[in-house]
């Protein structure tokens, strides 16, 4: 590539793999509008932002960064737009088109596709964005939701639509339903989604806020998670006190036993002996399991 001319790093693919079938497109030049289903280039103050970005928030750093890169070699991808009035609006490429904006350029490559009214604009731009890998969970969970609501398709039509299975739909808008400072975390990448998932499973906002600081506390894997879940909340029907039955037992052992199973996230069973004395027995699991108590009672 030594070379190549620099301007031919401007014309995205076709410069590079100019026998693979690709459109070449100039985005320092204005050509004649493309139709419907083509690729040309587009003056960026006739393309309108899309109302329907999945994306809430944009990564200064990593914006930056791929200025620089499109200064370099240009856009290798095009953005997606359909026509609006006299101009365009933008389906996807949020991030490309923002980039190239900051870069300074007048023109851009985009692909046309066909899209005559709001629903169909709609339903198209947040499939497009759904089915991009860098979304967080969350995003996608907002967009699929969206797509239920407001262009009125069932979890199965949206499954085929997006190329997803219909419990992964099912999963995603499930994590709407977490407390809103969960769904920041996971918008922050704290925690993944598989992380989530295990959350959801918990009875209570309190119990998940509760087991999402540990996750972060201790930073506990997926797995670590979701046997700490089933650890807390389904115990056996049949485990009964070696002493005493539940309801001799004192409320105020059995509220103990509840707040440091809580705290500890494991089995805690408090044996109550004569004269005040008793014994706390603690479970654990795993070495590993193990190491999270004893860093959580304090020690190094």
């Amino acid at each position: 590539m030594g070379d190549m001319p620099k301007n031919a790093l401007g014309r995205g693919l076709k410069a590079l793999l100019p026998d693979e079938g690709f459109v070449s497109v100039s985005q320092d030049e204005e050509q004649e509008p493309p139709q419907e289903g083509g690729v040309g280039t587009l003056p960026i103050e006739k393309i309108r932002a899309n109302p329907f970005q999945p994306r809430k928030e944009f990564d200064e750093t990593a914006l930056e960064e791929l200025k620089n890169s499109i200064v370099e070699n240009g856009v290798i991808q095009p953005v997606t737009v359909c026509r609006d009035g006299d101009g365009y609006q933008l389906i996807s490429g949020e991030r490309r088109l923002r980039a190239v904006m900051l870069a300074g350029f007048k023109f851009i490559p985009a692909y046309i596709i066909e899209a005559h009214d709001d629903s169909t604009k709609l339903e198209l731009a947040l499939i497009e964005n759904i089915q991009r890998e860098d979304l967080n969970a969350i995003e996608v969970a907002l967009a699929l939701k969206s797509l239920t609501t407001k262009c009125n398709l069932s979890q199965e039509e949206i499954a085929q639509k997006v190329g997803k299975n219909r419990s992964t739909v099912s999963n995603f808008l499930r994590l709407l339903k977490l407390p809103l400072q969960i769904q920041d975390s996971i918008r922050n990448r704290e925690i993944s989604s598989g992380h989530a998932r295990a959350l959801i499973n918990l009875p209570g906002e309190q119990q998940q806020v509760k087991v999402w600081k540990q996750i972060l506390a201790n930073q506990l894997s997926v797995r670590q998670t979701e046997a700490l879940v089933s650890r807390m909340f389904k115990q056996p029907a049949s485990s009964k006190p070696q002493s005493a039955t539940s309801s001799e037992r004192s409320s105020h052992l059995v509220d103990l036993e509840s707040l440091l199973r809580n705290n500890l996230a494991t089995k805690v069973r408090i044996v109550e002996k004569k004269e005040g004395k008793g014994e706390i027995h603690i479970q654990y699991f795993s070495h590993d399991d193990l190491d999270r108590l004893l860093e959580i009672m304090g020690h190094d």
